[in-house]
């Protein structure tokens, strides 16, 4: 499934940088440096904004599988944010991308893709411009149940017909409820 992490190592095979360059959003988002001499001086945000199942949970006898919707930001701020988040409206045709978010049984989504951007002021030291945009995708969420928790039951439940329910009705005005005892 595409989480965090998973979504990191896809931005770190498909732009090629060092990890100080992809750095998670939070609300703390501001430009990192701004150094003349680095070589790239661009930073890639990213954040998963909404996980949504979108079929019922598959059972396979020993892990629960649940395909989900998921979309995520991705920010870019630096000397090259414009370009790279252009980038993104040819992600659906790359063949690099697609195998990067293959490592997390991930496929991109093409939707209606918008680029948008929105100043940051640093105190008058650091302005720039934040260029941004939201991808969805389909993934798949799995969950080992033949251990832990979650285990599931090789058995057949316990015979219960022996207990014996008594139960008994009360009026409540406009209607009856049932109490088992």
């Amino acid at each position: 499934m595409l989480d965090s992490e998973a979504l990191r190592q896809a931005l770190k095979d498909i732009y090629k940088v060092d990890d100080k360059y992809i750095v998670p959003l939070d609300s703390g988002w501001y430009v990192p440096t701004y150094d003349k001499n680095e070589k790239v001086g661009t930073w890639i945000g990213y954040r998963i904004l909404e996980v949504k199942p979108n079929v019922r949970t598959g059972y396979t006898g020993r892990s629960y599988t649940k395909s989900v919707k998921i979309r995520f930001r991705l920010s870019f701020i630096g000397k090259q944010a414009e370009e790279l988040a252009l980038q993104t409206l040819l992600f659906d045709d790359r063949i690099d991308v697609t195998k990067a978010f293959e490592q997390s049984q991930t496929q991109l989504n093409y939707v209606s893709r918008e680029i948008l951007t929105y100043p940051v002021k640093e105190g008058g030291l650091n302005d720039s411009l934040v260029w941004f945009t939201d991808i969805d995708c389909q993934s798949f969420y799995a969950a080992d149940v033949k251990y832990g928790d979650w285990a599931v039951e090789t058995e057949p439940p316990p015979d219960t017909s022996w207990i014996k329910v008594k139960s008994e009705s009360v009026g409540l005005g406009s209607g009856t409820m049932r109490i088992h005892r």
